[in-house]
């Protein structure tokens, strides 16, 4: 992946094309977590392809890669939470869920719906980290650069997430609500 990506940084457009497809599915499921409506996470998709070929010119650390692409798709997310101007709960819509074309096969099973569900229980910033760290398996440290938030902050965010979907299982466990 190494010598594509290198490719791609000199402006190689197919060896582009091909480090983003390796990248679509952590994308998706970033973008899936902060914005609910489908359009809202293509446009941001696409903006984030975007902005990344116009300036990978510029990156000279070939690892940090991954990490510039989501810091990418994440500050764009957050542009167009911000210009909604209220908050914006991810929804489970059966019919939307079944024919969606990208990564249907991992949004399809159930316990990947339930995923969803769960980062509804989340301020924005867990939801960002919980999804960082359990879907795309970043670890703290990652997730602390790509976000620009301290560590421990971090930590202490992922098990605070943690804790909010473990007292709901276990109240719907008891009361079933």
């Amino acid at each position: 992946m190494d010598k594509i990506l290198k490719k791609a940084i000199k402006g190689d457009k197919d060896a582009f094309i091909k480090v983003m497809q390796s990248m679509e599915k952590k994308i998706y499921i970033i973008a899936k977590a902060k914005l609910s409506n489908e359009e809202d996470i293509k446009d941001v998709i696409q903006e984030t392809i975007y902005k990344s070929y116009k300036n990978i010119k510029d990156l000279k650390d070939t690892s940090k890669f991954e990490n510039w692409i989501i810091s990418i798709l994440i500050n764009n997310c957050n542009q167009v939470y911000r210009n909604k101007k209220n908050i914006i709960h991810i929804e489970y819509n059966e019919n939307e869920v079944d024919n969606l074309e990208t990564n249907s096969e991992y949004i399809k099973s159930e316990e990947n719906i339930d995923f969803f569900r769960f980062l509804e229980l989340l301020d924005e910033i867990e939801k960002e980290i919980f999804i960082l760290f359990y879907s795309n398996d970043y670890t703290t440290k990652q997730i602390s650069e790509i976000l620009n938030i301290n560590e421990n902050t971090i930590k202490t965010k992922l098990k605070r997430a943690r804790q909010k979907i473990k007292e709901y299982i276990e109240r719907w466990d008891r009361y079933g609500t």
